[in-house]
């Protein structure tokens, strides 16, 4: 009842003028729920009152019992009376067993009814909380909500269109199964930018002290990994902030230089949709850096998850955001050269935010260096690189022109029965788009596409063209048809079935080779 009096309370100012009349019709209301809640409470009291006079006359009742068992174990004691008295000692007993069975029949039914009000008074109880859960649940909702506003003003929201963006927002902040679903409504459209890191831009230098002197690393709580080493949850031990430790094994020089490189590159990079470098430690064999932590894991991940629904807004809010974080990255002047789904984190289980992580193979562009590599994942990498040619900023748009791709069929484009079928289907450039897995999507979608995946790298866009792309913009217009959800989920679950299948077989066989280089290997005598 205090929950009501409070929404009430807080309600009675939030009307003026017209929303007077409102008001009035919501303090009535409420008045007739006081006093059914009073009634209620009233009547369980009356129940207690009847339950303990039944109690008390139960507790009559089984002390006459007793007084009769008392009176019964006196008979037959007295022996040698004449055939009268005898005659009348077996009435009196029969009319005693008559009088047991009567009082038995009485108890009974006094202990059943008794059961009768004991649940029902259970169930007014029940009832009681349940009323109590709802006016707390109405007074927290309504709370910080403009509903009541709109209800004293005597708006209806939803005839002008207003305010169904915050409320959609509301309900999807509190409901985590409601992700994935927000594109299906009308002007729905969760295109909020990504959070900045829990801290301050800072300039990183690798420290030669033990990462364990400032930060607890936990080490079994794997956030991922790869050729580089892992990458571990940890929390600084001065503040308690929560960020991510990535441990990478050094072997040698080179190897050690990389790793500065990618320190020297995060340093650059300011940017809500970039991972931030936050410190660094460097030890015999490794080198660890200390980042902004992540939570809501692989983006690929996220997507083919059985309780989100994608569709193709949802794609363009996606691909909007890594066009922006590999924009501010060209800007820069710092290629990535590793664009693919493993290496862009959403910011959290419920929203489309999402951030572009590890900078390990990133290189400063210099114009007049011409700069040639020879790395990067098979099915994502450019045709200049496969062909060893010079690369630029155009590289780094072909691989976010694969990830589109996929992001909308489930399909990767160029991805072979094995790496050597897939660099011939990149150096040959023949794509297309799969009619069943594309039944759904639009054509500007697919003309974002085409004007990335061509082999030749002048011709492609760059990022601020995509940027500028229609099929990017206009979001709020696109919300009212892009409510389908796109095939490319069931599509994407294989893909991730089989890649894990081919990571698994590869640590199988790396193995397999270990194990026979050692059986090979001559043992020293002692």
């Amino acid at each position: 009842r205090s929950l009501v009096l409070s929404i009430n309370n807080s309600s009675a100012g939030a009307g003026q003028g017209g929303g007077s009349n409102n008001l009035s019709v919501m303090d009535n209301k409420l008045s007739l729920l006081h006093e059914k809640v009073d009634q209620i409470v009233n009547f369980q009291g009356q129940v207690l009152k009847k339950l303990e006079d039944m109690s008390h006359g139960m507790g009559e009742l089984e002390k006459n019992i007793e007084n009769l068992k008392t009176f019964k174990g006196t008979d037959g004691v007295e022996e040698g009376k004449d055939n009268d008295t005898k005659c009348s000692q077996d009435a009196g007993r029969l009319d005693q067993a008559e009088m047991f069975v009567e009082l038995l029949r009485l108890v009974t039914s006094v202990h059943q009814d008794t059961a009768k009000q004991s649940a029902k008074l259970d169930g007014m109880e029940k009832m009681l909380s349940a009323l109590d859960k709802v006016i707390h649940f109405v007074g927290e909702t309504f709370k910080n909500s403009k509903i009541v506003e709109f209800i004293l003003k005597g708006i209806v929201p939803w005839k002008k269109e207003s305010l169904i963006e915050s409320e959609v927002s509301v309900r999807s902040e509190n409901n985590l199964s409601y992700y994935g679903m927000k594109t299906l409504l009308i002007g729905a459209v969760d295109d909020s930018p990504s959070p900045p890191a829990p801290f301050n831009h800072r300039i990183v230098t690798a420290k030669q002290v033990n990462v364990g002197s400032s930060y607890t690393v936990h080490h079994n709580e794997l956030l991922g990994g790869g050729r580089f080493g892992e990458v571990h949850k940890c929390a600084e031990t001065a503040t308690g902030l929560t960020l991510a430790a990535k441990i990478v094994k050094v072997k040698s020089l080179k190897e050690r230089e990389e790793v500065k490189n990618e320190i020297n590159v995060m340093n650059q990079l300011n940017h809500i949709n970039l991972i931030q470098l936050y410190d660094a430690f460097e030890a015999k064999n490794n080198v660890t850096l200390i980042m902004e932590y992540v939570g809501g894991g692989e983006l690929f991940d996220r997507i083919i998850d059985e309780h989100y629904n994608l569709t193709e807004l949802d794609t363009i809010i996606f691909v909007k955001q890594i066009c922006e974080g590999v924009f501010y990255l060209h800007q820069q002047y710092v290629l990535h050269l590793d664009l693919k789904p493993e290496n862009i984190l959403c910011v959290n289980n419920s929203g489309n935010q999402i951030k572009i992580i590890d900078f390990g193979l990133a290189r400063r562009y210099k114009p007049k260096e011409k700069l040639k590599v020879n790395f990067g994942t098979p099915e994502f990498l450019a045709p200049e690189v496969v062909n060893y040619d010079y690369v630029s900023f155009p590289t780094d748009m072909w691989s976010v022109g694969v990830i589109t791709y996929m992001l909308l069929s489930g399909l990767s484009p160029f991805l072979g029965e094995h790496d050597t079928e897939t660099l011939n289907n990149i150096i040959s450039g023949s794509w297309d788009f799969d009619a069943e897995a594309f039944e759904n999507v639009s054509e500007e979608a697919k003309e974002f596409v085409s004007k990335l995946l061509i082999k030749e790298k002048s011709a492609r866009s760059s990022a601020a063209q995509c940027l500028k792309h229609s099929w990017l913009n206009n979001l709020q217009e696109k919300a009212k048809n892009c409510r389908v959800r796109l095939k490319s989920q069931v599509l994407l679950q294989k893909y991730i079935a089989q890649r894990m299948w081919r990571k698994n077989f590869y640590a199988i066989a790396a193995a397999n080779r270990f194990r026979k280089f050692h059986e090979k290997t001559p043992t020293s005598p002692i």
